[in-house]
């Protein structure tokens, strides 16, 4: 509300201490030794002499106070019309973070390869794979032969192969014993085997071999393989009681291998 009055402004100078524009006790800035009132006073009296439209009692106050006042308003974007009193955040928003690429698997060739099967305690012979299909088909009829000709069952040759040289034709020992029976070269000369890698000669030389040990012990098997392993010198040496560790679990392999065979076929 303004209050009404009938001072001018002049009137209003006046009771201020100035005297038709000028002062009535000048004071001087101490700091910057200027006289602020009268450079005050001179430019008051400019404007008043710019506008002699307002007559030589001047304006009131109260005319003055309800004059509309023009202000410097901030101008407003298009974009923010209507969001004059949204605060902008002094927080510098993150940047979205884009979501992330999942790349899709790599196509490959190579068909997966599956893990490796267990291994039975099967005999390589046995295994069938096309590699070895003609190897066991020798095997066997070789097997079969010397079952018939020495009067031996032919699980128990095939039981000798699989714990001599796991029916590996080229096995060669450490002691040089060769092929599938391991044959040692002075026992493969006086069998009359003139190639013991040869799967029919080897055969043929080991089932002979294990014949001559069955006669000479009385048909003991446990006897006969134990020199057919140690030699039937060591077997007569030590009365039937091998000593050799290698040599007793020789026999309980062999023996073992030929149950299972027998089991097979029964």
């Amino acid at each position: 509300m303004v209050p009404k009055t009938n001072l001018t402004i002049q009137d209003y100078f006046r009771s201020a201490g100035l005297n038709g524009g000028a002062l009535v006790t000048p004071r001087t800035d101490s700091r910057l030794g200027v006289n602020n009132d009268s450079g005050f006073a001179d430019t008051l009296a400019r404007a008043r002499a710019a506008a002699p439209s307002q007559g030589g009692t001047g304006q009131r106050i109260a005319d003055y106070l309800r004059a509309p006042v023009a202000s410097r308003m901030p101008r407003i974007r298009p974009d923010m019309e209507g969001q004059e009193d949204i605060k902008p955040s002094r927080k510098t928003p993150k940047p979205e973070r884009p979501p992330a690429m999942v790349s899709p698997p790599a196509a490959s060739n190579a068909a997966e390869t599956p893990p490796p099967p267990s291994i039975p305690d099967t005999p390589v012979s046995e295994v069938a794979t096309p590699v070895k299909d003609a190897v066991t088909g020798r095997i066997d009829r070789g097997i079969a032969r010397a079952a018939a000709k020495y009067q031996l069952p032919a699980g128990l040759i095939r039981s000798v192969i699989r714990a001599e040289s796991n029916f590996e034709v080229r096995a060669v020992s450490r002691a040089g014993a060769r092929g599938l029976m391991q044959l040692m070269p002075a026992t493969a000369r006086e069998l009359g085997v003139r190639d013991s890698f040869d799967i029919d000669q080897n055969i043929d030389g080991g089932a002979r071999y294990l014949r001559q040990m069955l006669d000479r012990f009385d048909g003991d098997i446990r006897l006969a393989l134990s020199a057919y392993n140690a030699g039937p010198g060591t077997v007569a040496r030590y009365n039937g009681e091998v000593p050799y560790r290698e040599t007793r679990e020789y026999v309980q392999r062999v023996l073992r291998f030929n149950e299972q065979y027998k089991e097979a076929l029964g």
